[in-house]
């Protein structure tokens, strides 16, 4: 019972160490840089990487 517990535990807290991490990697990846101070939107997207336009009918 004690190593279920244990098994559990470490469990519950390597994924609430993985869930930081990877919150923090989002977060610095959505700036621009750490001077300008605003994020990254798809306005500042290359013309290569935006949908070409589409004719409605």
């Amino acid at each position: 019972m004690q190593i279920w517990v244990m098994v559990l535990s470490t469990w519950a807290v390597l994924a609430v160490l993985s869930g930081v991490v990877l919150g923090r990697c989002i977060r610095l990846a959505d700036e621009r840089t750490p001077r300008a101070g605003r994020p990254l939107t798809t306005a500042d997207l290359p013309d290569d990487f935006r949908p070409a336009a589409t004719r409605t009918p």
